[in-house]
């Protein structure tokens, strides 16, 4: 795994994203020292959620950051692979920026695949549970469809399993 080649076009991207390290510290909520280490290709043992919300916020689709480990151009960087933009695309769901997602959720509400739906359910105590429903990358119409319809089939006996009431310790 080439960490250092990581590191320099993790940075090239942000460049090009006209961003500045600092900037990038501050949407990461790190601090500007681990950005300097990251793109000078620290190595790791494995991928970190640093590393995949680094690539989200220099705009490189899931799967760019092994893919350059392996020695590739990140995705959507090959005139073959390029996919048509739309604002869907262009604009995350969300961001670290925000503060109010963890990285591991933030990658995968911004990693490629079909927003199909989402849902908040009510818990008990005044929590609530967000539910985000996405289709496969790339997924024909057919396999969007039949997606859609298993989760239209779970949804409400998800609901219903977090309507009963507890039952109490001991009975």
């Amino acid at each position: 795994m080439d960490w250092v080649e990581l590191g320099r076009a993790l940075q090239a991207a942000r460049e090009a994203a006209g961003l500045t390290q600092r900037e990038i510290a501050q949407r990461l909520d790190v601090g500007l020292s681990t950005v300097q280490g990251v793109e000078r290709g620290r190595a790791l043992k494995k991928v970190s959620p640093l590393i995949r919300a680094y690539a989200a916020e220099v705009g490189w689709p899931r799967g760019s950051v092994e893919r350059v480990l392996r020695g590739e151009p990140p995705l959507g960087t090959e005139p073959e692979e390029a996919a048509p933009s739309t604002p869907e695309q262009a604009e995350p769901i969300a961001s670290v920026a925000d503060g109010k997602l963890p990285v591991r959720v933030v990658d995968d509400l911004n990693s490629e695949g079909v927003l199909l739906d989402t849902d908040v359910i009510d818990l008990p105590g005044g929590a609530q549970a967000i539910v985000v429903v996405k289709g496969r990358v790339r997924g024909t119409p057919q396999e969007i469809q039949v997606a859609l319809e298993a989760w239209r089939r779970v949804q409400p006996h998800l609901r219903e399993l977090l309507e009963e009431p507890p039952t109490p310790a001991g009975t």
